[in-house]
């Protein structure tokens, strides 16, 4: 199983309007990164180049492709330009097992990955709203512990100091401590970097919580609840949808506000006009 570092920020010179100066900021690096299943190409995404052995496995897990980290035979990184730009792009290959192999074969959808939506390329609304199971009841951190989220993930930022242009997530115990911070430009990759670690390293997922820098999505709930993440916790409001889908599903959804105290979307059977 080969793995690969590459830097997570660069250098940029800049000049401003009407002065031949030149500045320097610190900027986030984004690439391009292909995803493969036994060679055949599954998923293209713009990712911040790191983390990303686990980030595949956490895609892939969270993605329906693998079941453990025992579905995975190998995987291989290169880093090799484009071929148009020459810019340094990144392919993957995850090597996973013959049943899950055929499973992939049997389910397979051309999509294009984005940063954005993370839907892009879907051919089917059964496939972007599959039926999943739900979720164990769970534990919800005390007020106290979650009112101190938003410092701590910041605090537990290295790019995100740096560029301040990145998403972020922090895994969280069911005690309230901080286990790994993941950050990537997208935030479905910072997510999949997160449950990637976790299945790496045998972590039950049940009564842990992450939060995010980022609004809460629908994929981010699809995510959440194929992996058995018992609570997701967001810096911005969720849509509907993913609300919806949260409560369908059993996994407790929180929003924290800027100037406000902590708002639990899910599940919430106390709300009037579910």
């Amino acid at each position: 199983m080969t793995s690969f570092s590459a830097p997570s920020a660069q250098l940029c010179y800049f000049s401003r309007l009407n002065d031949s100066e030149c500045e320097a900021v610190t900027l986030v690096e984004e690439a391009p990164l292909a995803i493969s299943i036994n060679d055949i190409t599954h998923a293209i995404m713009m990712v911040t180049p790191t983390a990303l052995d686990a980030f595949a496995i956490g895609f892939a897990f969270s993605e329906g492709l693998i079941e453990s980290a025992q579905d995975i035979r190998d995987i291989s990184i290169e880093r090799t330009p484009t071929q148009h730009t020459g810019i340094d792009g990144f392919a993957i290959n995850l090597v996973v097992s013959q049943r899950r192999f055929n499973e992939f074969k049997k389910g397979r959808i051309a999509r294009l990955g984005a940063t954005g939506c993370g839907l892009c390329g879907v051919e089917s609304l059964d496939y972007a709203l599959p039926q999943l199971t739900s979720l164990m009841p769970t534990d919800i951190l005390s007020d106290d512990i979650l009112r101190t989220l938003k410092d701590r993930l910041f605090e537990h930022q290295v790019i995100g100091k740096e560029t301040g242009a990145i998403h972020a997530a922090l895994l969280i115990t069911p005690q309230g401590e901080a286990l790994i911070a993941m950050e990537d430009i997208g935030r479905h990759n910072a997510l999949d970097k997160v449950l990637g670690y976790a299945l790496k390293h045998g972590i039950d997922l049940h009564n842990h919580s992450v939060v995010m820098s980022s609004r809460c999505s629908t994929e981010l709930i699809q995510k959440a609840v194929r992996s058995g993440l018992s609570c997701l916790i967001h810096l911005a409001s969720p849509s509907t949808l993913a609300v919806a889908l949260a409560r369908q599903y059993g996994l407790t959804l929180i929003h924290l506000p800027k100037k406000d105290a902590p708002r639990i979307f899910a599940p919430s059977p106390q709300l009037k006009g579910n």
